[in-house]
């Protein structure tokens, strides 16, 4: 009986440490009681002691790893894992792969844990002590990717801030031009994507119509940012300076619809999208002959008008020319063209999800946001303004994202915590004009939290997603809301990813086969055919396991194909599990096309707890299974459904005798 305090609490493991005569005996404690008795249901060897000990001294075992714990090395001593590392387990195999964070140390033996990957169930009994090798987690960042020609960077970060043939500011004397920035950050990032010659600034090399020069230098050249920002604030009618109407309420700048509008004409200029494409869908179709028949007739502020159905002259002139009527000759440029298909797609999406956000970017899509500032006053909901940025990253582990911001510069002039610059440098005065980043390999990109409005606040009007505390809001109280995703997208995308790998054993013994369910998915726009291979790790580098042609995945779909891992030539230990799918022709989004799984042990046929032995305990476990087919009863891929799996020795989706013989003829061994 012991102190009712202390008394051990059920399902915990304890080891007895005096007297130390006995050895290490260990027991299990699945009932106590409020008097300080409790029993015990299990003892790891007889307790054998004459006459026996009215007391014994005994203490916890190991049960697993939290953070805010301290720990002891034991091998190699007087040595500790330094401060700000990872460290993942590899022994005992029921927990290798889980991986902690080291925060500080004592300079001795000792370290503390402030961060842990959640562990999978612990072996029975749980071990003293566990054996750790350095990791280096994956980034859970996906950037936009750079070019040489000319995204050095990823994501350009131009600013709205500077002037080329007129200050770009409205007649309140704001700058206003975040939309065409915004914008620009996406044209010059999908034209350097698909520039077929690598030559960047100030060499003349211009390969891909999307961006053009509009003078005599490169188009990626710090000189053709101002026209080309220009040219795209006439046609998203930017401060009214395509139709002369009055701006928007609370000053001036872009509406979201003249934005798209505005970008519909302009991909029809370059020459990627036909003529005559209204609705922005790259598609010229009886959809676009009814919305300028609708708006027929019709000039900038009657009730019918509408700036996409005047396509004529604008999306085919620079300097460009708008005539401000819908007319004849609108319909006419839309039946001629009627049929053919350009190269691009552009939507806008209302009050997009973050899920949302975080796919369309890793697709290679581009996406312009428009954030209003909106405050709750506690009776109704209030918008000050808005403003227009560039997704440049997303985090979805996190619910992180970073942009490129037109106007501020928040993490490069101490704003806010987090942020990215690739490439330092320095802004050279006097500023404004703000031209720095007119060369697109200076950035500085904004990192915020991603997260959503909640009660007592009634839903916004402009949306429930927000940026935690960005610093362009009018003051405290107030939410920068996400109210529109304005999304610019090729219309051919090669983009295959490896979305998962399970293996269907934990252990198995060496020389039989572990098989490895690979599911691959098709994100792209085209079907596609490619090789996966799966692989197997202690350490990088991996070593191929096998390899498989995909034939013919439809664009949207997934598939799951299975893999056969022969152990013959390998040799005992633990190794990481996953699979790669190679590259396929045009993909740039290749950070998806490998996915790691945790890890299988190989060792002694019949060694089916990990333990590095073969006993009497295997035989119980097979024993305990007999009569079940694979995972029979058990939730799959969880540590009882492994258990049934594991202790199928001869891979015949069924636990007989065989299995028992087959562990039988290997009892006592170990390695």
């Amino acid at each position: 009986m012991w102190d009712p305090a202390t008394v051990p609490k059920p399902c915990t493991w304890w080891k007895i440490i005096r007297p130390t005569g006995i050895g290490d005996i260990e027991f299990h404690v699945d009932a106590s009681n409020p008097d300080g008795s409790f029993h015990v249901d299990y003892v790891s060897r007889p307790l054998i002691l004459n006459p026996p000990l009215a007391s014994l001294v005994a203490e916890q075992k190991f049960p697993g790893i939290s953070p805010c714990d301290w720990f002891t090395v034991l091998s190699p001593v007087s040595w500790v894992p330094a401060p700000c590392t990872w460290w993942r387990i590899t022994w005992p195999t029921q927990w290798a792969g889980a991986t902690f964070h080291v925060d500080s140390n004592d300079g001795i033996s000792s370290f503390h844990v402030d961060s842990v990957d959640p562990l999978s169930p612990g072996p029975t009994p749980p071990p003293w002590n566990v054996t750790a090798e350095p990791y280096t987690p994956p980034d859970p960042w996906y950037w936009k990717p750079t070019y040489r020609d000319y995204a050095p960077s990823g994501m350009p970060d131009f600013d709205q801030r500077q002037a080329g043939a007129y200050l770009w500011k409205d007649v309140m004397g704001a700058w206003s031009h975040c939309g065409p920035v915004a914008v620009a950050n996406s044209l010059w990032w999908l034209d350097s994507e698909f520039e077929p010659n690598a030559i960047p600034p100030p060499a003349i090399s211009d390969g891909y119509p999307l961006v053009r020069a509009y003078g005599a230098w490169d188009d990626h050249g710090v000189q053709n940012l101002p026209p080309l920002v220009e040219h795209l604030a006439y046609l998203m009618d930017t401060d009214g300076r395509r139709t002369g109407l009055p701006g928007l309420p609370n000053g001036e700048g872009t509406r979201v619809n003249d934005m798209q509008a505005g970008l519909t004409h302009y991909l029809s200029w370059t020459g990627v999208n036909p003529q005559g494409d209204v609705n922005g869908d790259g598609i010229v179709d009886p959809t676009d002959q009814s919305i300028v028949m609708a708006a027929m007739g019709t000039v900038p502020g009657m009730p019918n008008w509408n700036l996409a159905a005047d396509v004529f002259p604008a999306s085919a002139t620079y300097p460009p020319i708008a005539d401000n009527i819908i007319n004849v000759n609108d319909l006419a440029l839309v039946i001629s063209n009627m049929g053919r298909t350009g190269m691009f797609y552009e939507h806008t999406v209302g009050q997009p999800t973050f899920d949302f956000i975080v796919n369309e970017v890793k697709k290679c899509q581009d996406v312009v946001l428009l954030l209003g500032y909106w405050y709750w006053s506690g009776n109704s909901w209030y918008r000050e303004a808005g403003h227009f940025v560039t997704t440049a990253g997303v985090n979805n582990i996190n619910s992180k994202i970073g942009i490129s911001d037109p106007i501020r510069d928040a993490f490069e002039n101490g704003l806010i915590p987090e942020g990215r610059i690739p490439t330092p440098h320095v802004h050279m005065p006097p500023e404004p004009p703000y031209i720095t980043h007119n060369n697109a390999a200076y950035v500085s990109q904004d990192i915020y939290s991603v997260t959503t409005l909640s009660p007592p606040m009634p839903p916004c009007p402009g949306g429930n997603l927000i940026l935690v505390n960005y610093p362009g809001v009018p003051g405290p109280g107030w939410f920068a809301v996400v109210e529109q995703a304005v999304v610019t997208s090729p219309y051919g995308v090669h983009d295959v990813a490896v979305t998962n790998v399970q293996r269907l054993k934990t252990i198995v013994g060496k020389t039989r086969i572990c098989k490895l369910n690979v599911t691959v998915t098709n994100e792209g726009t085209f079907t596609e055919t490619f090789n996966v291979t799966t692989w197997a790790m202690t350490m990088p580098p991996a070593t191929n396991i096998q390899s498989r042609t995909i034939l013919n995945l439809l664009s949207g779909e997934t598939r799951t194909i299975t893999f056969t891992w022969d152990t013959t030539t390998w040799a005992y230990g633990n190794y990481t599990v996953g699979a790669t799918a190679d590259t396929v022709t045009g993909e740039t989004d290749v950070s998806d096309n490998t996915f790691t799984d945790s890890w299988v042990f190989v060792t002694i046929i019949g060694d089916c707890n990990g333990d590095r032995k073969v006993n009497v305990l295997d035989l119980i476990l097979i024993a305990s299974h007999l009569g079940h087919t694979n995972g029979d009863g058990h939730t799959p891929f969880t540590s009882d459904w492994y258990k049934c799996m594991n202790t199928d020795l001869n891979d015949d989706n069924a636990h007989n005798v065989l299995d028992l013989i087959l562990c039988a003829n290997h009892l006592g061994q170990s390695w």
